[in-house]
């Protein structure tokens, strides 16, 4: 398994940060490629839930489908993307710490066959593009 973890304190409760997060609007706020995400699903955010988001990769627009596989308001929640056979859950604990919260992310990239040979290359491109994705969390929820 290949990806990266980090980890960063937010001055807010983790139910504010859970919701934040989880809100679609709040996306390109957080990750700047992202030009938009729409949940596609009804009902309360929960196991199952599903996200269309749109971000421009080099150069272009796509599209990716995100599930929702983990969800406990205020403890974590994890989204899974499968594309073209490479498998990336981003995974959030949110934890109380002194008077805000500590925010764990780990992105754990998968693939089988011959797709494992790309799971490095894939793994430094998502590092690079969201290595500082808790810090913009930080400062959208701080300012």
């Amino acid at each position: 398994m290949a990806g990266f973890t980090m980890s960063e304190w937010i001055s807010r409760p983790p139910h504010d940060v859970l919701d934040f997060v989880t809100t679609p609007d709040n996306a390109p706020k957080i990750v700047p490629s992202v030009k938009n995400m729409v949940k596609i699903t009804g009902g309360p955010i929960q196991v199952g839930t599903l996200y269309r988001e749109t971000r421009v990769m080099r150069g272009k627009e796509e599209q990716a489908e995100l599930e929702v596989v983990a969800y406990e308001p205020s403890q974590k929640y994890a989204v899974k993307n499968l594309t073209e056979g490479i498998e990336t859950v981003y995974q959030y604990a949110f934890h109380p710490e002194a008077t805000g919260t500590r925010v764990d992310l780990v992105c754990d990239i998968t693939a089988s066959g011959a797709k494992k040979l790309m799971v490095p290359m894939v793994a430094a491109v998502l590092k690079k593009e969201d290595g500082d994705h808790l810090q913009r969390l930080k400062m959208a929820l701080e300012t």
